[in-house]
């Protein structure tokens, strides 16, 4: 009876490490699958930036053309101004201020040189961007359709992995599944232990001859050190 019990454990064991192997991968491809829309949102907005610097360059850019604009009107009229002055103090104060409107032309065609440049590297820049962006977008979304598929089969291994687990527990003395759940909890999941050559696969300490001989009748058997559940592998004996 208890050997049939320690094979359900042993059987119970592997599908519970089984399904935590599928639930850390499922984390692990959850993540990824993050990652992989993260990357394909920060591509997109990239884009939209771009545009979005473009048109506000373009617009700035007008804004600058008028300024300068209207800096010409007022130098023209400055300088035909010149001609119609009376006294030199008037003619003077002229100067100045065409000095003036020269410099502030000089600091305004400096910035639209920069947004004509921008403007120039940001046009150029755009359509290679979303060449780029759509080659990125095909090969990540197969990564996503991949990572997917992935996950869908291991929530199916979950699922059956669940059944067979629920099979085996149902065939197993109570006494024993409470004492397997709590060991699993305080022993990292490895609440059932394989004995080699003596020794405990859960705590590598030797295991008394007495308890060696008990397994071999088939009995339950408790690791003294870690007291894990224990039975003999294929050279379990001292």
């Amino acid at each position: 009876m208890d050997e049939e019990q320690i094979k359900l454990l042993v059987k119970l064991q592997d599908v519970d490490v089984r399904i935590e192997e599928g639930i850390k991968q499922k984390e692990v491809l959850t993540s990824e699958l993050k990652q992989t829309e993260e990357k394909l949102k920060t591509l997109q907005d990239d884009i939209l930036k771009k545009k979005e610097e473009l048109k506000n360059t373009r617009k700035n850019k007008m804004g600058k053309e008028l300024e300068v604009e209207d800096v010409d009107e007022k130098l023209q009229r400055h300088e035909d101004e010149k001609y119609k002055v009376k006294s030199r103090d008037e003619f003077e104060a002229l100067e100045r201020e065409i000095a003036t409107l020269k410099k502030s032309k000089d600091r305004e065609e400096d910035i639209l040189l920069q947004l004509m440049e921008r403007e120039d590297e940001l046009f150029r820049l755009i359509p290679s961007l979303e060449k780029q962006f759509q080659i990125d977008r095909e090969r990540l979304t197969k990564e996503k359709e991949k990572l997917e598929k992935r996950l869908v089969n291991l929530e199916k291994d979950e699922q059956s992995l669940t059944k067979e687990r629920e099979s085996l527990s149902s065939r197993i003395s109570k006494v024993y599944y409470s004492q397997y759940e709590q060991l699993r909890r305080v022993k990292s999941g490895l609440a059932v232990a394989m004995v080699e050559n003596g020794v405990c696969g859960g705590c590598n300490v030797t295991v008394s001859p007495s308890l060696v001989g008990q397994m071999r009748r088939g009995q339950i058997v408790y690791c003294e050190s870690c007291s894990r559940i224990t039975y003999l592998g294929k050279k379990g004996g001292n």
